[in-house]
């Protein structure tokens, strides 16, 4: 429960602090998230070369 109480108090004081509104968080979060889909698709592509090419170069 203390903790809870701590972690609480941490993030009210840091979004007090920062200034930002309800609307700029949301526009951050969707940023971050879209940011990091990018980078699951583009791993994905990469691995999915990668074994295509290593299945080409065990079937030649």
């Amino acid at each position: 429960m203390k903790n809870i109480l701590i972690f609480a108090s941490v993030f009210t004081s840091a979004v007090l602090i920062s200034g930002c509104t309800a609307t700029d968080w949301v526009h951050a979060a969707g940023g971050i998230m879209g940011g990091k889909d990018d980078h699951d698709r583009k791993a994905r592509t990469d691995r999915l070369k990668r074994a295509n090419a290593a299945a080409r170069r065990v079937k030649g």
